[in-house]
């Protein structure tokens, strides 16, 4: 809200995923302070990405939800 209200860009660091693909509009994933990959919150689930995919649905519940977002947006 607060960087709609002031219009500013937040830069975040996190490796809370959940938050991640919640609140990034624009996402970038850095694999030994490389720039890996870089999409938007939408993007993420259509990836092929392995290093993306292998952090971001190494949890069954992540697996879910990237299965269920892929079958709702096919």
């Amino acid at each position: 809200e607060i960087t709609e209200e002031y219009n500013i860009t937040t830069v975040i660091n996190s490796h809370d995923m959940n938050s991640v693909m919640e609140i990034g509009q624009k996402i970038v994933f850095l694999k030994h302070g490389l720039k890996a990959w870089e999409g938007s919150n939408k993007d993420i689930f259509k990836t092929d990405n392995k290093a993306v995919t292998d952090f971001v649905y190494s949890s069954n519940l992540m697996k879910k939800v990237r299965r269920m977002y892929l079958e709702d947006n096919a």
